[in-house]
């Protein structure tokens, strides 16, 4: 995953590589777009969040309970990056759990006491939770930006170290991520600009196939959402509907 990085910084730092729409955006115009660099930055930020925090790395599970947000990709990608292992959904035990929603955290730490606990605003230019949070749970946009801008894992996966738990119960390794993507991203064009609504669960299919073709993606919860013009100012080359 570092590889995949530093590829899409090295061949253009400044070129769009993520593009979000809110699910609202119709009212409240919300749009974010990172770069290569940042995006290589927020990844950065958090997998040394998750490090020395919590010591995350190879054999580490990180639960994520969340939508699809650029924020979900964001950690998706720094737990890769330390070399452990995403699971999707917050019902099965973890080493860490990161969510959206304050009542899932406390209910899960009454359930699993060694939990670790961490989270996630989704609100546009939010710089803390902005709700009272549990004991013990870390505020992601509090405390992300103080961490540094560059990262190198402290060791990296194993060809058998497991990478993504489905929500279906399928295991991927870190290897088959990106030789799933290769493989889901083949049909289109080098460059795409793939427009989609996937949701975490598709991340190899959607986003990591368009950026194996060192291309950029257009994500939004809900593709009926996005009126036609939007839709054609980004100038997309492939579409992804949510499966």
């Amino acid at each position: 995953m570092p590889a995949l990085l530093r590829s899409l910084v090295d061949d253009d730092p400044t070129a769009p590589r993520l593009t979000f729409y809110g699910g609202d955006h119709a009212r409240t115009g919300e749009r974010v777009e990172l770069s290569a660099r940042v995006l290589s930055t927020w990844v950065a930020k958090t997998a040394n969040l998750l490090e020395e925090e919590f010591e995350v790395g190879p054999g580490s599970l990180v639960a994520l309970d969340l939508p699809t947000h650029w924020k979900t990709l964001v950690l998706q990608l720094a737990v890769w990056s330390t070399g452990a292992a995403v699971r999707l959904g917050a019902d099965r035990p973890a080493d860490v759990l990161v969510s959206a929603d304050a009542g899932v955290l406390a209910g899960a730490a009454a359930r699993h006491a060694s939990l670790e606990r961490v989270a996630v605003a989704l609100a546009p230019l939010a710089t803390s939770f902005g709700a009272p949070l549990p004991d013990g749970v870390l505020d992601y946009a509090r405390v992300v930006t103080g961490y540094g801008d560059t990262h190198a894992p402290v060791r990296a996966p194993g060809p058998d170290d497991p990478a993504l738990e489905t929500a279906q119960g399928r295991t991927l390794t870190h290897p088959e991520l990106l030789d799933g993507a290769a493989a889901a991203g083949a049909g289109w064009p080098a460059r795409v600009r793939l427009l989609t609504d996937a949701g975490p669960g598709d991340v190899v299919a959607g986003p990591l196939a368009a950026w194996a073709r060192t291309g950029s993606l257009v994500l939004t919860p809900d593709l009926a959402t996005l009126s036609a013009s939007v839709v054609a100012s980004e100038r997309t080359t492939a579409t992804l509907p949510r499966p």
